[in-house]
């Protein structure tokens, strides 16, 4: 029996991914509970998508270094774009599309290019919320300490494992190398995502979306490849958040607002993103803390709901654009033999 529930335990959580993660944010996580300012719990999703793009994309430390440079440029800009609906929409758009081509340089460092994007259109979303357009510039510059600081112990890490292999004083971005996306390929993701982006940013500009960070990624990240592991991807988000918005609404309206419980949501979101196997066990989790948050704030407790209807939004544009690549793509084929 304890042998069965171990193995069960394996395939669900991984146990390496978590040491690592918990180090990662040792940081912001120290700082947000000494200081009480829970503006350390948004910069936590940097040294998340650091670690992320060490382990998947093969960062030297050279290469994460500059992967934390380009989160950082990737948000003031973002931020400062936000002040106009337009300008938001077409950077974002950019932004999106930068996350696929950057597999030019091998499909590995899509892990990079995701995540990139994400802190990068969650930190400036959060930063821009509520804030005047002229506010914006101060805004951001001030939270640039934050984000760097946080992204120190995943510096740290890459810079031990390096000298741990022997490698300490090459320079160098990345320590393996893959095949690059096959060209076709890559343009036809590339404009999808751009696609899919553009509706998306365009709807939560239009209709004001609170959150509207949820709508957009969930359009980027049902955009997989091909019609098969779209809808797979489809069916696991808006499944995975019924299950995890009814689950977090319930516990947020038995939750008390304190910090601890805040640190404890941040956390457990964190660790869903890098050390949960199974992605829709792990988006549920991440929906149900999203949830207890917004509950948390102590608005009515259907407030909870957003992150269900956003997540629906956004995973329903994604599949279109997806669902229209392919039929293009097929049809372009037959139109060629």
């Amino acid at each position: 029996m304890s042998n069965a529930a171990g193995t069960l335990l394996q395939r669900v959580l991984d146990g390496r991914a978590l040491g690592r993660a918990l180090l990662a944010l040792s940081v912001p996580l120290a700082l947000a509970a000494s200081s009480g300012n829970t503006e350390w719990l948004s910069a936590a999703i940097v040294p998340v998508a650091m670690l992320i793009a060490l382990d998947r994309s093969h960062l030297a430390p050279l290469g994460v270094l500059m992967h934390a440079l380009a989160i950082c440029a990737g948000f003031v800009l973002l931020t400062l774009a936000s002040a106009q609906p337009l300008l938001f929409v077409l950077t974002i758009v950019l932004l999106g599309m930068a996350s696929v081509l950057v597999t030019a340089g091998g499909n590995g460092l899509r892990s990079l290019g995701n995540f990139t994007f994400i802190p990068t259109l969650y930190l400036a979303c959060e930063s821009a919320a509520g804030v005047a357009p002229q506010a914006l510039l101060g805004r951001s510059l001030a939270m640039l300490p934050m984000l760097l600081i946080a992204a120190l112990p995943v510096l740290l890490l890459a810079w031990a494992e390096q000298i741990r292999a022997g490698n300490g004083t090459r320079l160098a971005l990345r320590h393996q190398h893959s095949d690059a996306s096959e060209r076709g390929a890559m343009l036809e993701q590339t404009m999808t995502v751009g696609c899919a982006v553009a509706c998306a940013a365009v709807l939560v500009e239009w209709r004001h979306v609170d959150h509207g960070q949820w709508v957009i990624w969930s359009a980027v990240s049902v955009v997989t490849g091909n019609a098969i592991s779209a809808r797979q991807k489809f069916s696991d988000r808006v499944l995975g958040a019924i299950g995890g918005v009814c689950l977090g609404i319930l516990a947020g309206v038995l939750l008390p607002d304190l910090l601890p419980v805040r640190l404890m949501i941040a956390l457990a979101t964190m660790l869903t993103l890098v050390c949960v196997r199974p992605y829709r066990l792990a988006f549920g989790l991440r929906c149900a803390c999203a949830a207890m948050a917004l509950v948390l704030t102590g608005g009515p407790w259907l407030l909870g709901g957003e992150r269900l209807l956003n997540v629906a939004l956004g995973s329903t544009i994604g599949l279109a654009c997806a669902l229209v690549a392919a039929r293009w793509t097929a049809a372009q084929c037959k139109t060629a033999r």
